[in-house]
């Protein structure tokens, strides 16, 4: 068993270190912190005012990074390996709406997941300017998945009334319930 989780996390590490690479060919380097994690969580939403209990604690990060990845190259990375993921699907669905073998159904079962991933795709991207320019967030991170949430913004702290600003934000655009959204920090 151990020798399986070390060949994975090797996998994972190689698999950053090929999609950093092809970032710093293009880019090149950008910044020099290293990231920190701080997690929140929210109640529900009722009303004008919100009725919110947020739990902040310090967390360490629980991805395969190498401790010289910057912050910024972390906000790349993550989007990158997320975008990479959701092409595949779309990839997938498109097989199938253009397979001439394919029943009738099952084609037109893959174009409305194909159509449902494409405007959660353009959700995320709305969602992450939306709240980058609420907070003047240099960078932010929306990952829609299973009816749950996962925002992280870019910053060295993150405030109370901010995460509730932020959760106010995924819910009204995504229609997403409070409970199910988590906001996290990473410097």
């Amino acid at each position: 068993m151990i020798l399986k989780k070390q060949t994975v996390w090797l996998l994972s590490m190689l698999a950053i270190l090929v999609v950093l690479s092809g970032y710093y060919l293009v880019e090149g380097p950008n910044g020099t912190t290293s990231p920190t994690s701080t997690q929140n969580k929210d109640g529900a939403n009722t009303g004008d005012k919100p009725d919110i209990n947020v739990n902040t604690k310090q967390v360490t990060p629980n991805t395969a990074t190498p401790s010289s990845t910057t912050s910024d190259d972390y906000f790349i990375s993550y989007k990158m390996n997320r975008d990479a993921r959701q092409e595949q699907e779309l990839d997938k669905y498109m097989e199938v709406m253009i397979n001439n073998n394919a029943k009738t159904d099952l084609r037109d079962e893959a174009k409305k997941k194909y159509e449902e991933l494409e405007a959660l795709r353009n959700q995320q991207a709305e969602v992450e300017e939306l709240i980058k320019q609420a907070g003047n967030y240099k960078d932010v991170i929306v990952v829609a998945q299973d009816n749950m949430v996962r925002v992280i913004v870019q910053a060295k702290t993150l405030k109370t009334d901010k995460v509730v600003e932020i959760i106010n934000i995924v819910k009204q655009h995504m229609k997403i319930p409070g409970n199910n959204i988590t906001v996290e920090n990473k410097s």
